[in-house]
């Protein structure tokens, strides 16, 4: 049987929500808000701003729980608002020409657009959590493999260590890491495949 939380048990979380169980709701915040704040980020380029932008969504959602039928839709709300958010930022911003080319940009992304960056923040947030739990040396490693993109030299040069060793804290660290997605029940199996594959790329 899969690991992977069916439908009903997203749903009934968002019954939770509806009923108004503060702890639902920490969860469900714990699980999205980095990818969120990747999300934003990636739009604003600014940390302080997207995680700011990110905290008012959710203060946005908090008021409208008993509005939403389930999981997924919780899910769009939040990336639609934060998408509207961040366009409504950046236009505000009128720096130069290059923010209004950005926002010409942005404004045509279609919603499938938005549902696949928020898949890709969802499994970015996943590697991240992981790799924090690995042991020092495998961390760094891996950290600097799939998170940097940098080679197996380059990080040698970087950590001082030989290239052999590099190579062993990356298979082993890369196999735990693995094994740790595919353990995480909370992870939607879209991002679970989105997660593997950027492993993957750098193996």
């Amino acid at each position: 049987m899969s690991d992977h939380p069916t439908q009903s048990v997203s749903e009934s979380r968002t019954l939770l929500f509806k009923d108004g169980s503060r702890l639902a709701f920490e969860q469900f915040y714990l699980e999205n808000i980095i990818a969120l704040c990747y999300f934003v980020e990636k739009m604003v380029n600014d940390n302080a701003v997207a995680e700011d932008i990110a905290a008012e969504c959710f203060i946005k959602l908090l008021d409208r729980l008993d509005t939403f039928e389930n999981s997924r839709k919780l899910k769009s709300f939040l990336f639609v608002t934060a998408n509207n958010s961040a366009v409504d930022y950046i236009r505000m911003q009128k720096r130069h020409q290059a923010s209004h080319e950005e926002i010409a940009w942005i404004n045509k992304r279609s919603q499938e657009d938005i549902e696949r960056e928020f898949i890709r923040a969802e499994a970015l947030q996943a590697i991240y959590q992981e790799i924090d739990k690995l042991p020092e040396k495998s961390r760094q490693v891996v950290y600097l493999s799939v998170i940097e993109g940098r080679s197996i030299d380059e990080i040698a040069v970087q950590l001082n260590m030989a290239y052999k060793t590099v190579q062993h804290y990356k298979t082993q660290g890369l196999k735990t890491l693995r094994t740790s997605l595919l353990k995480n029940k909370h992870l939607p199996l879209v991002a679970l495949v989105a997660a593997l594959q950027l492993i993957s790329y750098h193996s």
